[in-house]
């Protein structure tokens, strides 16, 4: 019995460290819509640089100097809160206590591999949302406002709806934000 529980214990803290190492290639951070991760190799000075928000009445390229004090993490969750609000605007859809995940990988392949997991077929997007994880997957390289409110709409119209539309509404639907994003 004393050798069952001393075998039980080895494996949960085995899996604990595999678990953590896991963890440890990965950042987070958090705004008030979204948790961001990111593997450790993505560039978020150049994710930043790529988030362009033309439409932000707040958003002014002044404020958020590296003299104003603001670590890259606090410009992007600034950026992504605000595409998320403008996507809400949008769609004229307000779902109460949302937040999304985010992960944010440096390589497509990384990206597709998740796909793959998740559809068992080949991945043809630049970057997805999933409605039972709650999450937006992207890649750096790729990412920009448009491509972030487009996923951002799927989510706020999965959680505004208690029935979900059927996915080519919702394409349509988050189509149109993508495209009035700039307006």
């Amino acid at each position: 019995m004393k050798r069952r529980i001393f075998f039980i214990i080895v494996c949960i803290s085995l899996c604990g460290n595999m678990v953590y190492a896991q963890e440890e290639n990965r950042g987070v951070f958090s705004s008030k819509f979204c948790t961001i991760f990111y593997d450790n190799d993505v560039d978020l000075k150049k994710v930043n640089r790529n988030i362009k928000l033309g439409f932000s009445d707040f958003y002014s390229p002044r404020t958020y100097k590296k003299s104003a004090g603001l670590s890259t993490e606090d410009m992007i969750s600034d950026k992504f809160d605000a595409i998320f609000n403008k996507a809400e605007e949008i769609l004229d859809m307000y779902p109460a206590r949302i937040h999304v995940a985010i992960n944010i990988y440096k390589r497509q392949e990384d990206m597709n591999k998740v796909y793959e997991e998740f559809f068992n077929e080949p991945n043809k997007a630049v970057s997805f949302y999933i409605y039972k994880t709650n999450t937006i997957y992207t890649v750096e390289s790729q990412l920009n406002e448009n491509i972030l409110a487009h996923e951002m709409a799927h989510c706020i119209i999965d959680h505004y709806f208690v029935i979900l539309p059927p996915r080519k509404i919702q394409e349509i639907l988050s189509g149109y934000v993508d495209l009035h994003l700039k307006y």
